[in-house]
């Protein structure tokens, strides 16, 4: 399943800016027991389907989407993804009336990088077509200046929330992984007196191998649809599903990242719980824009102009395919390797939550018909 035949439709943008993650990221992980043996991956695992549309008028002048283009990639992808000749039958297979339903976006990477507004608003329509009213229906991140930075607060009929300085984290919800972290300011089980005594005694850490869950997952949401950008990360090699689910979600994310390998199983582990991965319905991966380097943070200079949207019920999946995707752009422009950081997702599959392993999985183009060469013409 490779994806070079797709490269070619990658169209550079010129806009100079560089994010500010590169180089080593401090680590504020202390040292913990070994983790459980792994389970082997099941070795009669069913293939999982990533389904994925690309239309070149799909962004528009100065790298804005076409509401009525990514209205037509959703409504065909989410038909492929669940079977059913309509679009309103296929959100209805998804959700019914009374089901609150969360969509968690990706908006740390900016306008340009980030989650775009208008594949929201698609999937809105599709959710209200479904009989889920827009009260129902909750758009959330974790900062208010990252949604704010992307346009969502412009977009009329959205009901945002977000968590650090709004609806916060659910003091009794928590989620345990062994990977134990420094507990550091705005970590909801911070002691700030305890800190307060430090500069008089010394420092002394404060450990924890909790996360607290924000509110609206913990109480405000049943179902959640989860559309990440198609962006990679210093942190955990791809700002996927997995990633937006966890580090992009939990108080204490920074115990997850370049754990030497542990921070992988305990994300994928914190995935794992039916609190958090339980909740997710759907993956739909925004890949408008490629950002290849500087993830998660904003760095529209290396982004590319990608058009296609992914989806699957299996956010493993669609997350392996998109570090698949990375390691060919960054193999391009002479980088290592995304997938050298992203480990949790082979963790994931290792952990029966999806499949990771390409054997496993198959590309789907849907639309135009999958031309000579791509993933539907080589047996997957």
């Amino acid at each position: 399943m490779r994806f070079g035949r797709l490269i070619p439709f990658l169209v550079f943008t010129v806009v100079f800016c560089t994010g500010p993650c590169g180089g080593s990221v401090p680590s504020n992980q202390a040292a913990a027991p070994a983790s459980a043996e792994l389970p082997p991956p099941r070795p009669d695992a069913t293939p999982s389907v990533v389904c994925y549309a690309m239309d070149s008028r799909a962004m528009g002048p100065s790298l804005t989407p076409r509401q009525e283009v990514v209205d037509q990639i959703v409504g065909v992808l989410v038909r492929a993804v669940t079977g059913k000749s309509s679009e309103s039958e296929a959100w209805r297979s998804l959700v019914r009336p009374g089901d609150r339903v969360g969509i968690k976006v990706s908006a740390l990477p900016g306008p340009v990088g980030g989650t775009h507004p208008a594949v929201v608003r698609s999937v809105v329509r599709g959710l209200e077509e479904a009989g889920i009213p827009s009260r129902d229906i909750l758009v959330w991140d974790r900062r208010r200046e990252d949604l704010t930075a992307c346009g969502y607060d412009t977009v009329p009929g959205l009901t945002l929330r977000w968590v650090e300085n709004g609806e916060g984290y659910d003091p009794s919800v928590t989620v345990s992984a062994p990977a134990i972290g420094r507990l550091v300011y705005g970590d909801s089980a911070f002691r700030k007196s305890a800190a307060d005594l430090d500069a008089l005694l010394g420092p002394r850490e404060q450990l924890s191998e909790l996360s607290h869950l924000p509110v609206v997952l913990s109480r405000d949401v049943d179902k959640v649809i989860v559309i990440p950008s198609l962006c990679d990360s210093c942190f955990t090699g791809v700002h996927g599903a997995l990633a937006a689910m966890t580090v992009g979600c939990l108080d204490n994310w920074r115990r997850f990242g370049k754990g030497g390998g542990f921070g992988d199983a305990a994300l994928a582990e914190v995935y794992s719980d039916p609190k958090v991965g339980g909740k997710v319905i759907l993956a739909i991966m925004d890949g408008l824009m490629l950002q290849y380097a500087g993830g998660p943070y904003p760095a529209p200079g290396n982004c590319v102009v990608f058009s296609t949207l992914f989806a699957s019920k299996d956010p493993v999946a669609v997350d392996a395919a998109a570090l698949r995707l990375l390691d060919e752009q960054r193999e391009l422009s002479r980088m290592p390797k995304a997938s050298a950081d992203g480990g949790h997702v082979a963790e994931a599959e290792s952990r029966g939550l999806g499949n990771a392993d390409e054997k496993r999985i198959r590309m789907r183009r849907i639309g135009e018909g999958a031309p000579k060469g791509s993933p539907d013409h080589r047996g997957n």
